[in-house]
């Protein structure tokens, strides 16, 4: 038992000279985060998985003494930011839940270099299809136009009847092969409606397509029926 005893309080010894060194010896770099920490280093510096408690408290991923990556923030205020970080600054997604005149209050969204830029943007999203087999988004820079190609066989479709394009915004134009959207305000809700043959070409249906997109820019949209 003697025997256990001291075996025991030498684990116990080198457990806690361990942490003592870490503390002593692996920094974090943002002063409100100064106190303990325990975690991984790299060259005296807290860096990868760790937790630091000052006055404020984080917890996540750490690069040469700062949080970067993965990681949670809790102030002394108690509000906290749950996210993204770029060498101590909230960068990229993230929810900061803080306190606001009384009232909670959440910042859901997109941080850049530690100021908040508003929501995500949700990719283009369908909100009902029928007869429509295969359909493709694709955003080719800034702008304020949607052009929409219909297409049946491997080939553009225009042996159709019935063409109806309804939006929330912008004004309806073709260009050659394509029927168009400009001038529009984001974000914007679109219909696409027409009778087609079906790829047999054995009967005719009619094809419908409604779709959102929030982000602004020139968008080319194929519909396949």
């Amino acid at each position: 038992m003697k025997n256990l005893k001291l075996y025991l309080f030498a684990v116990l010894t080198f457990v806690f000279a361990v942490i003592l060194q870490a503390q002593e010896t692996c920094k974090v770099l943002v002063p409100e985060l100064v106190g303990t920490y325990m975690g991984k280093c790299k060259k005296g510096l807290a860096n990868g998985k760790g937790k630091a408690v000052g006055t404020d408290t984080y917890e996540g991923n750490f690069r040469k003494g700062l949080p970067n990556g993965g990681g949670t923030y809790t102030w002394a205020s108690g509000a906290t930011y749950k996210g993204d970080w770029v060498y101590g600054l909230r960068d990229g997604e993230g929810v900061y839940k803080f306190e606001y005149e009384g009232k909670d209050s959440i910042q859901d969204g997109i941080w850049d270099g530690d100021i908040y830029k508003g929501k995500k943007l949700r990719g283009p999203y369908v909100i009902y299809k029928e007869f429509v087999t295969s359909y493709r988004f694709k955003r080719s820079g800034d702008g304020d136009r949607i052009l929409i190609d219909l297409w049946l066989n491997g080939q553009i479709n225009r042996d159709i009847l019935d063409f109806s394009l309804i939006s929330t915004s912008g004004t309806n134009f073709e260009m050659g092969r394509s029927f168009g959207i400009e001038n529009i305000d984001f974000p914007i809700i679109v219909k696409v409606k027409y009778v087609s043959w079906n790829a047999a070409h054995s009967s005719r249906h009619t094809a419908t397509f409604e779709f959102e997109i929030s982000e602004a820019g020139n968008w080319q949209v194929n519909i396949t029926n």
